[in-house]
């Protein structure tokens, strides 16, 4: 399988800057289902610094309260070199302002954390391909 090879040397198919630990332990469970790497990071230039190693996917929780997710957003999206990954933020679907303005800097995908859970597998699938 071509992603395992890439994965042992070191490749990160996911990033994910989630604090909440429910949800990272559905994510953990997600990617063992599915078979990708997901690797948690804990604050805003952890995340700047492997996203070097070109993730398929990069996932916040827009709510973490460690990082300005809305900064972070602008800060990758404006870096020539990270403006191609792809981010998926995830918020209580009661906060449409952050989700507009999430959107709005260029998060590729907002969705309740509801949806997110639902769709986890799927999302973590389609964007494991990308290895």
């Amino acid at each position: 399988m071509p992603g395992n090879k890439e994965m042992e040397k070191g490749q990160i198919a996911i990033l994910a800057a989630v604090q909440d630990l429910f949800f990272v332990a559905k994510i953990t469970a997600a990617a063992k289902r599915v078979g990708v790497q997901v690797q948690f990071v804990q604050g805003e230039s952890d995340l700047i610094q492997k996203t070097e190693s070109s993730p398929s996917l990069v996932i916040l929780d827009l709510n973490h309260s460690g990082l300005d997710a809305v900064d972070l957003i602008t800060k990758l999206k404006a870096d020539p070199a990270r403006k191609s990954h792809r981010i998926i933020g995830f918020v209580s679907h009661v906060q449409q302002d952050l989700i507009r303005e999430a959107q709005k800097v260029g998060c590729d995908l907002v969705l309740p954390r509801s949806v997110f859970s639902q769709n986890l597998d799927e999302l973590l699938r389609q964007h494991s391909c990308h290895l």
